[in-house]
This record gives C-alpha cells, structure tokens and sequence, in this order.
C-alpha cells in the first residue's frame, strides 16, 4: 500500500470550530477524523473577541487530537478578503503575469505591498479569452491569524478564503447540477456565503445575515438573553412555542431569500445565458426547521440539504451518524483538507511568500550542511595532497635557498597583514560610533517597562486583593509585636490602648483569613519574577517562531529580544491567559508608546511549581503564618505562600518571549564608507 498522506482542515467560526481529517489512501479519501468545538456561549455572541475565540478553541482542539505528521490547512472570512475575476484577451502565456499584476494594482483597493494576493487562470472551452481570478487578504489580518496559529503551536501550511474552499469542495465531491449552474448557501453564524458554480466560471458573495439574526429577532421579540435566546432557536421545532418562534423569525427568513434573490438577479444580468439549476443549504444555520421549504417554494429552484459527501469514505473507527449529524458544517473544512491532498479546482494559497521561503530555506539547511562538510573533506584532501607532495623535497635547513625564501614570504605576509589593519581603521572607528549611537534606545526602556507592568496590573485582576493581604499581614506583624510590648508590665501602655490594638489586629487576620481561604486556583494573581533583555540591530530575525514583519515607516528593525519569567496561579487554560497578556501589550503600546513597535509574544515554556522548584521546609502557625523549620514532616513538605499562607504547588511559571522594536527615536547611523 502507498503511504499516505493526511491533512487538518480548519475552520474557526463565530459560533464553534469544525475541523476535518482527511487522508489519501491509494487515491481514496478517507475521513480519519472529526471535531466540532461549540464556543463558550459568552464567545458566540456578535460581540465576542476574536483573539479569545481562536485561542481558545485551537486550545480545546489540539488538547484532543494530534496534528503531527499531518498538514494543516485553515480558512479567512469571505468577508476579510477580495476577490476579483478579469477577462484578459488573447495575449501570449509569458505575459500573462505581468498583465495580472497591472490589473491587481488597478483592481485591489489597497496598496499592493499592504496585501498577501494571488491569482489563477480559468479557461472556457468555447471562449478564446482567458479569464484570471485575483485573490487578496490585507497581510496584517493574516499575520494575526498566523501569529494566533504560532502562540498555541500549531504550523499552518495552507490559507485560503472560505468561499473558494467552499467552490473546492463542490466540484470535487461532484455536488454540481449537470445543466446548469449550482448556487450553494452557506449559512453561518454572523454571516451567509453564496458561491456560484457555473461551468468553470466563480462568483461569490457574502451577505450579512447568518444564525445570529434569527437568534437576535428572538431576543427581541421574547426579551431573553442571548446565550437563551440561542437555545430556544435550537429547541424551536419541539417547543410548545414554536409558531410564535417561527411568527417572530420569519421577517429574518424573508430577508434572506430576498438577499438570494438578489444575488442571483444580478448574476444573471451578466451571464443572460446561464440558468440555476440547484442549490444547494449547507452550514449550522441550515439546521433551522422550515428553512429548506421555504428558500425552496421562494426561489422556485430545488434546494438540497448536505446529509452526506459522495466522493469519500467514512473511517471504520468513527461513527457515522455522528458525523451525518454534524456534516451541514464541514464544507469548508472538507474543501480545505481537499486542496491540501491537491484535488482542488482552485489552488492558490494565502500563505506570505517571507514565511514560505523561510519554511524552504529550513528544509534545505540540513542539505546544505551535509554539502559544506562533503566540500570540506574533499579541500582538505587536496591540501593533504599538495602538503604530501613537497615533504620529501623540503629543505629546512638554515642558510639554504629555501630557508630564506620562506623567511622572506613570513615577513611578507606579516607586513601585508599590518598594512591592512591600518587600512581598516576608519571602518572600525565608524563601527564604534554606530554602537555609541545606539545606546539611544535606553531611553525608550522606561517605557517597555511601564508597558509591561501596566499589562500585568490589567489582566491580574486579584493583584491589588493579594497586595492588600501582604499589606495587612505586614501591619498585623506590627501590631503583634506591638502588643507584646504592651503587655509588659510597666509598659504604660492603658488597658483600654491595648484592647484598641487588640480589636485592630483582630480585623486585619480576618481580612487576611478571608482572603487566605478562597481557592487559590481561581485566583487572577501574576509576578514578574525576571526580566531579561538583548538588544538587537535586527531583534526581528532572533523571534523563534514562524512571523510576518510589516516594515515600519523608518524602515528599522531594531529592537529588544525580551524573555520574561511570570509565576500566576491561573492553572488551566494558561494558554489563552497569557494571549490576553499579550493582547494588552500589544493595546497599551499602540495607545502610549508611539516610539515602540510591538512585534510578537511567545509562551515558550510553562512550569509547574510543584513538579520543578525544590521544596522548603514549612511549618504553618494557628494564624496562618510561616517559617522555615530544619526537620518537618513528609505532609508539611509542600511550597507555602508567606502571604496568604496557600499550598504554591499549583502555581504554574510560564517563560515568554517578545520583541518590541523601536521606532522614531532620533537615534541615527553614522554611514561607514
């Protein structure tokens, strides 16, 4: 049997994330596996964070199933992206690109270099022009995507538009009405895709109407919450009050047909000879009882429901009426999955040329390696050879010819060697007042410093609660100790001053023991336990993982390589925590410090205290306080907390590593000559 290849596709909505295994197997697919993540309901709603969706839905996602040996493939928005289709006329094949290129400049309403783009020809049997589909994303949106991808360590190796993968799978899994064209609506969370498959020609469009507006028309109409108006969307066929379910989303029904309708009179009106022949209903918004009768009896063209794909096979080990429940959402990420097996009508990729090529320069560095050292084996060879072959002839003895020309060559390379240390002094001069110059940047590590302790205080909401507990156990100790004094006869010290005191300390413990006895685990607490720093000339080139640099306008790159040690006791899903950090980061940067330029953050390594840092010692008093002890006993052994008096054994340390670049600091080069 051949070997195999598999691949992920992915696809992250605005209410779950579908993800789809398909592997190859002597020319049949297969699917291998299936997961369908529904997001918290406090991330389903239109206003749910974009950043926190992802992370935290890659991190469910990847907590259940293993991508290693597998390529991924994940999806962009319809929405996020442009798509254009050029009829270019009769024109020689080697300047078709330089054509498509002008029409990309004309045609996308942004700059160029601001834009990841791409393009492929498709051809008419029964036309002589050529027709070219230009496909574009603005380079920032995939870098965040990709940069998201990154921070939970998951490679991408393929991007594309939810759209065309959409396209890709209805022509491979042979979905297409025979005579005519093929409308295919899929409905989604915040938004519908409609993909027009029309012999080889494309046309795509994204409406503004998805699940969430029937959920919001319940809201309305009902005066319910969101997360419950969803439910009742869910439940509406059985529910005692499905005609009033039905009564209150029927104006969102009609305005979906009538944007569907729209969209196929206007597609019409510039092919007049093509005819809609099917459509077809795909995507958890579909779902929706009477949505197919309705669309049907509308549009008066048959509308056909996904309930399974024709052209692959089910794996032995899943279930299959699981994943018939589940194959309405599939589409994109089957079609995604179809394109990197590579049986896709449409093969561009959105994935950034620098990422590319650094990916294929790490593929062959190991063959360049091999290559230097089969070089230096046989150079030194050589040397041996020519070396060999003057031994016998050499003639070392002083006075002789030989000697002095040897003599002579030695004080010649000598003086040769001097001559060009002087030559180079001017440049070693220029060197030492560029790195002079560049002590410019201390002035802007007030600043990286401020950002970091600000992010810190917004995300670790129990900081000030745990500062007010050491606080008050200091002044507690105070008060103790004050009291000890007091209570020593002749102190002078009244009795009615000491129950003041006495009173004071008793509230303080309180506090404290209030405090003390919520679960740590839930508690939103982060140091700052190092910091280290590296400046760089190009700090960009040392981040560690796959990025996409957007030059700045001064065209520098310098920076500091930053690694921070943080010890928080938030335990699970530390993943998405620290992608809040750096979410903060990244806003109070852009907000506060113009002069910086915030690149990226990487969680690189996460420790948990208990399994790493060695154990002191600890006995804890009736008040909950500590102190180290030469002998304790095995169930004392354990990390305690001096503030609170909690087991740290919990607490997780998490390394992550950033890169802040500088900008418009003043700082400037001398030029070397």
């Amino acid at each position: 049997m051949a070997r195999a290849k598999s691949v992920w596709g992915v696809d992250i909505g605005q209410c779950a994330l579908k993800a789809l295994k398909l592997r190859d197997v002597d020319g049949q697919f297969q699917v291998e596996a299936f997961e369908v993540i529904e997001h918290p309901e406090h991330l389903r709603g239109p206003e749910a964070d974009k950043s926190e969706v992802f992370l935290n839905a890659l991190g469910q996602f990847l907590a259940k199933n293993d991508v290693s040996g597998s390529s991924v493939a994940v999806s962009v928005p319809g929405q996020s992206s442009f798509m254009r289709f050029v009829k270019l006329p009769p024109v020689e094949t080697k300047r078709i690109p330089s054509i498509v290129k002008f029409e990309a400049e004309q045609q996308i309403p942004f700059p160029i270099d601001e834009v990841v783009w791409r393009w492929q020809t498709f051809h008419d049997p029964d036309s002589p022009d050529v027709e070219v589909g230009i496909f574009a994303m603005k380079r920032m949106e995939v870098a965040e995507m990709l940069s998201m991808m990154a921070f939970a360590d998951l490679k991408v190796d393929l991007v594309q538009m939810a759209p065309l993968a959409l396209y890709n799978f209805m022509c491979a899994d042979n979905q297409l009405a025979t005579d005519g064209a093929t409308l295919l609506a899929d409905v989604g969370a915040d938004k519908t895709d409609l993909v027009v498959a029309d012999g080889p020609r494309i046309w795509t469009r994204t409406i503004q109407i998805g699940g969430n507006n029937f959920t919001e028309a319940l809201v309305r109409a009902f005066k319910l919450s969101f997360g419950k108006a969803e439910n009742l969307k869910r439940t509406a066929a059985t529910s005692k009050y499905a005609r009033q379910v039905f009564q209150a989303m029927r104006p969102v029904f009609a305005d979906l047909v009538q944007e569907i309708q729209r969209s196929i009179g206007y597609y019409t009106s510039l092919h007049r000879e093509s005819r809609f022949k099917r459509v077809l209903g795909m995507g958890n918004g579909f779902r929706l009882p009477g949505l197919q009768k309705f669309l049907e009896q509308n549009l008066n063209i048959p509308v056909v429901k996904i309930d399974n794909f024709n052209s692959t096979d089910i794996s032995p080990t899943l279930s299959e009426p699981t994943f018939a429940e589940d194959v309405l959402s599939f589409g994109v990420a089957y079609g995604l999955a179809l394109q990197g097996l590579g049986e896709a009508t449409v093969s561009t990729n959105l994935l950034p040329d620098e990422v590319v090529r650094k990916r294929v320069w790490d593929s062959k560095r190991p063959w360049f390696a091999a290559a230097a050292a089969a070089l230096l084996v046989a150079m030194s060879c050589w040397v041996y050879r020519g070396f060999a072959d003057r031994l016998p002839y050499y003639d070392n003895q002083p006075g002789t010819d030989t000697a002095r020309t040897k003599e002579i060559i030695e004080e010649l390379e000598t003086l040769q060697k001097e001559n060009k240390q002087i030559g180079d002094g001017e440049t070693e001069i220029a060197q030492m007042k560029g790195i002079a110059a560049s002590y410019g940047y201390r002035n802007t590590w007030p600043s990286v410093l401020s950002m970091f302790a600000e992010a810190v205080e917004s995300v670790a909401s129990d900081n000030d609660r745990y500062k007010q507990c050491a606080k008050n156990r200091a002044e507690a100790m105070l008060l103790t100790q004050e009291l000890k004094r007091a209570a020593v006869k002749g102190s002078g010290v009244s009795a009615e001053k000491q129950a003041e005191l006495k009173d004071k300390l008793a509230k303080l413990e309180a506090s404290i023991d209030v405090f003390s006895s919520v679960d740590r685990s839930s508690l939103k607490i982060m140091t700052i336990e190092s910091l280290k720093s590296e400046y760089s000339d190009d700090a960009v080139a040392m981040f560690p993982e796959d990025g996409v640099f957007t030059a700045s306008s001064s065209g520098n790159r310098r920076g500091f390589f930053i690694t921070t040690e943080l010890r928080t006791t938030v335990d699970a899903d530390v993943v998405t925590y620290m992608a809040s950090l750096v979410k903060k980061c990244r806003a109070i940067t852009k907000r506060k410090h113009r002069n910086l330029g915030f690149y990226g953050g990487h969680m690189t390594q996460k420790i948990s205290l208990g399994g790493t840092e060695p154990r002191v010692a600890v006995k804890t008093t009736k008040k909950g306080s500590t102190k180290k002890t030469d002998k304790a006993e095995p169930e004392d052994d354990k990390m305690i907390d001096p503030i609170t008096g909690q087991d740290m054994s919990t607490d997780q340390r998490v390394i992550v590593q950033w890169v802040i670049i500088i900008e418009n600091d003043g700082v400037k080069y001398p030029s070397v000559k």
